[in-house]
Order: structure tokens, then C-alpha cells, then sequence
């Protein structure tokens, strides 16, 4: 071996780079261990982002809808009722309201109060709010970060290139997953750790359920979907969801209903037959008592406001 060569072997056995190992590290998930795997089973639809400049007399009165909403605010101050917590938010905080739950707002006319508002769903198996599951906090203060991708998600709706709405899911699933990572202490979980195992167990049910929610769907058809016994399958939907399957059935159609009458333009008859509702006067029962107007009343207000 030549002189030359041995010092460039000499050479070549030295690091050429630093690899960077300083960053803060992460607070520790604890609440949220059990429930790490919820992320590979999650889908995530972004509907539509607006910025809205509110003036004096604005107001958002009592409503629940049918998909989540995170609100950022951008600047002055707000009092919002997320179901039993009363909240101040004021510039940087986010605000996360879960699916069907009652939340109402009011401007403090002190100062002028800037907001986003970006409508999205979160479920598990196709049917579970993730912001419900795993109490997510309604109130998440000073996490100005999240301002860039809230602005990004304005564009993309405002715009609506290729391809925005899979980039939306993206950027939601982004926003989501940074609260849960830097902000972990907030979340309260809704189920005990036993319940993931429930979960996992109805998980086949609630699919079956899912894919043939415009046809007649017996408890025992999503028993023997997830192969357990009609009792052992009420058991787990009241210890996991609070509410019988046939309940949780009838409260999936009014979801799915929703959606539909805010994301196209099918007459109500036709929604109703896809959803499974086939007598109408009692469909439209239904619908009023759980979102408090008509489904033609729904639709008009869909996109007024925030």
C-alpha cells in the first residue's frame, strides 16, 4: 500500500458529519399510552376552513353539529360554552369542539376578535369522534405554532388546487398530533384502559354496521360480526359508547345524514334512503331532536357564520 493510500484510509475512518442530538425532548404521554395505537386505525376528512373578522354583536348561539371544529384565534377575546366548561380564549389559543357536542360563543366588544374556524372529522373504525375518545382538551392556551398550518388550511380551502382536501387531512392530522405531543397533560380520556380491548373487539361490528348503514341492520347481524353473543355486544357498547347498539345505529345515520347534507347536493328523500331511513315523518323526528332544526333548515345554515 503506497504512503498516500494509507493516509487516506486514516482519513476515511473520521467522521465527515455532526449529527444533531440537542432537540427538547418530548413530555411524557402518560395518559395516552394505551391509546397509542388509535393513530394507525384514525381517518381524517378536512371539509373547509374560513378566517372570519367578527364584529360587535357576534355571536354563535347554541348548536351542535355533526363533524369537529378547531377555532384559532388570531386576535382580541371571546367567551365560549363548550358543553359544561366556560372558556376566555384569546389570541394563539385553540379551541376544539368534538362532534354533536352543544357549544355556544360571544364576543367581548372590547377589542376587534379574529378567528378560524376549520371543519374537519377525526374517527376511529369510521364512526368514533377521536376527539371524544380520547378527551381531547377544549382548550389548549398559547400554542401560537399552530398558526402556520391554521393559515395553510385557509389557503387550501379558499383555493382548493389538487389535491387540497388529502393535503387538509394531512395538515389536520398534523395539528392534532402536535397537541397531543407537546400538550399531553391536557387529555382525559373518556374510556379506561380495559376499553381498549372493547374497542378492538367491536371494532368488526362497527365496520359491519358502517357498510351497510342503508340497509337493515339486526343486533345479531353485528354480533356475529364481531363474534360474541347479542348480551356480551350490549354489554360492550354500553360500557365503551354509554349507549345501546341500536342507539349508536340511529345516532351513525343522523352523523352520516349530516354530512351529506352539508357535501352535496342529493335531495333529503335520497339521503334518507342512503342512510337507511325509509319512513321520513319519523326521519325528520329524529333529526330535529338531535340537532334542534329540520334537515332543509340544516342545510341552509351549513355554511353561514362559523
Amino acid at each position: 500500500m503506497a504512503k498516500g493510500d494509507k493516509v487516506l484510509s486514516q482519513w476515511d475512518r473520521r467522521p465527515m458529519t455532526l449529527v444533531r442530538d440537542d432537540f427538547l425532548p418530548y413530555p411524557s404521554p402518560d395518559s395516552l399510552r394505551e391509546w397509542a395505537w388509535v393513530w394507525e386505525r384514525m381517518s381524517v376528512t378536512f371539509l373547509h376552513a374560513r378566517q372570519h373578522e367578527c364584529l360587535p354583536h357576534w355571536h354563535i348561539a347554541p348548536r351542535r353539529l355533526p363533524n369537529a371544529i378547531a377555532f384559532f384565534v388570531h386576535t382580541g377575546k371571546a367567551r365560549w360554552q363548550i358543553g359544561d366548561a366556560i372558556v376566555i380564549a384569546q389570541p394563539d389559543d385553540l379551541l376544539f369542539i368534538p362532534e354533536g357536542v352543544w357549544h355556544s360563543a360571544e364576543h367581548l366588544p372590547e377589542r376587534r376578535f379574529c378567528v378560524s374556524a376549520i371543519h374537519f372529522t377525526a374517527r376511529l373504525f369510521e364512526s368514533l369522534d377521536i376527539l371524544s375518545v380520547l378527551g381531547f382538551p377544549v382548550h389548549v392556551p398559547k400554542l401560537p405554532e399552530a398558526g402556520s398550518v391554521v393559515n395553510e388550511l385557509l389557503r387550501l380551502s379558499a383555493r382548493q388546487p389538487l389535491g387540497w382536501q388529502r393535503r387538509g387531512a394531512a395538515l389536520v392530522t398534523d395539528l392534532l398530533l402536535r397537541v397531543v405531543q407537546e400538550r399531553p397533560d391536557l387529555f382525559r380520556p373518556a374510556a379506561s384502559p380495559s376499553a381498549v380491548t372493547a374497542l378492538k373487539i367491536l371494532h368488526p361490528a362497527l365496520q359491519f354496521a358502517e357498510d351497510h348503514l342503508g340497509e337493515r341492520v339486526t343486533v345479531t347481524e353485528m354480533a356475529e360480526a364481531a363474534a360474541c353473543s347479542v348480551r356480551h355486544l350490549r354489554r360492550l357498547f354500553r360500557e365503551v359508547l354509554g349507549m345501546s347498539p341500536k342507539r349508536w345505529l340511529i345516532e351513525r345515520r343522523l352523523q352520516k345524514v349530516a354530512h351529506l347534507l352539508t357535501q352535496t347536493d342529493l335531495p333529503l328523500k335520497a339521503i334518507a334512503a342512503e342512510c337507511g331511513f325509509d319512513d321520513l315523518p319519523h326521519f325528520h323526528r329524529l333529526f330535529r331532536r338531535r340537532f334542534g332544526q329540520s334537515p332543509a333548515q340544516f342545510r341552509r345554515s351549513a355554511f353561514r357564520g362559523l
